[in-house]
């Protein structure tokens, strides 16, 4: 085997043909003669939700493509692709829907949904967690995350691509959890050996999409808190900002950027616009312990509440002092603690009017608000 060339720990290439940018990618970091032949390659895209990736949530497929053929051509043929989308879709129509069933007939690689796994349990320091058993036969990781907005974590990307490699009982107890010291201890439970982030076109407000901003670069990096940090300097705020990142780097998972040399291999293109929230809401909302599928289709129904009734919901809230709604798994159980709060989601069904589902729908969020304001 050849000994990989030296490369700068972060790498980046400009443009807007990913095929070709893989290939040149893959080959300056020599990333075929870092795995070791015969090896079981496992690929961990993000999928979380059943949308192309043009809209911004979801992995570039010609991406994972180029990550394909280059083991291939290189004698890897151990290849396959992992994946559990977030609580209430479907993994199935995830890889249909973005195209990744196309590549697994193409070059034989199988589509692994890790909903369909069983589970087992692994000790980090004194706490227990779950993790899809399919991970534990994987010789050499390859993450090929998304860098984008989070309505939760204010971003996602290489450490949290890998809540997709744990079972969906387990994503919501994350959040029972605090979300954040979970997601450093998976980093020290699952390796990723090498990340490929996909910084074409990220919605860099909402980790489901919809207002993507044209990035045209991906990053490559062994290290996914280096790399998580120096994308944070990209969006313009620091790693303490996203706490998941300064955890990780405290477990040792991996060192912060602090200006390490970022080798360019073309010319960059800066033309993107971090975009901020069409409104202003988390005033408006009481999230304790919130699944990130309910809060997301949360924020998207309030992003596309009509200007008068969400007004109406401003002012509700304003005049009682209290949220206008309310979601999570702190309202699973007991009484409800507001007097004219819309609950969101099967935990608050307690309220006395909430939005059945787990996780409701955008659509049926929307419905709940009007029926909720009428009875105001």
């Amino acid at each position: 085997m050849d000994t990989p060339k030296k490369t700068s720990p972060i790498t980046v290439v400009y443009g807007n043909t990913p095929d070709r940018m893989t290939e040149l990618l893959l080959s300056t970091v020599s990333l075929a003669s870092r795995i070791p032949q015969g090896a079981s390659i496992g690929i961990k895209p993000n999928l979380v939700v059943a949308r192309p990736a043009s809209q911004g949530a979801t992995t570039t497929p010609e991406i994972v493509e180029g990550i394909i053929r280059h083991l291939q051509d290189h004698g890897h043929n151990r290849v396959s692709v992992l994946e559990s989308v977030w609580v209430g879709d479907s993994t199935k129509r995830a890889y249909r829907k973005c195209g990744y069933e196309n590549i697994s007939r193409k070059y034989n690689v199988p589509l692994i949904d890790l909903k369909d796994d069983d589970s087992v349990t692994i000790q980090a320091e004194n706490r227990s967690y779950d993790i899809c058993a399919a991970m534990q036969g994987i010789d050499f990781l390859i993450n090929v995350p998304v860098l984008k907005g989070h309505c939760q974590t204010v971003m996602t990307g290489a450490l949290k691509n890998l809540k997709g490699c744990i079972p969906d009982s387990e994503k919501r107890r994350y959040h029972s959890l605090g979300l954040h010291r979970p997601i450093a201890d998976l980093n020290r439970i699952i390796r990723q050996d090498w990340i490929i982030m996909d910084a074409l076109c990220g919605d860099l407000s909402f980790e489901e999409g919809g207002d993507p901003s044209t990035m045209h670069r991906i990053i490559s990096a062994e290290d996914p808190v280096l790399l998580d940090s120096y994308c944070c300097t990209l969006l313009g705020f620091t790693p303490r900002q996203v706490p998941y990142i300064q955890k990780a780097a405290d477990l040792g998972v991996g060192k912060l950027y602090d200006g390490d040399e970022v080798l360019e291999l073309n010319n960059p293109d800066d033309s993107y616009h971090i975009p901020r929230m069409h409104r202003s809401f988390e005033h408006l909302v009481d999230q304790r312990d919130a699944c990130s599928a309910c809060y997301g289709a949360l924020v998207r129904a309030l992003m596309e509440t009509d200007d008068q009734l969400f007004d109406q919901l401003q002012q509700l809230s304003r005049k009682l002092d209290a949220p206008a709604a309310a979601v999570g798994q702190a309202f699973d159980s007991g009484a409800w603690p507001f007097s004219r709060t819309l609950g969101i989601g099967s935990c608050t069904s307690s309220a006395d009017m909430f939005v059945k589902g787990c996780p409701p729908t955008a659509e049926m969020i929307k419905k709940g608000i009007r029926d909720f304001l009428g009875q105001q």
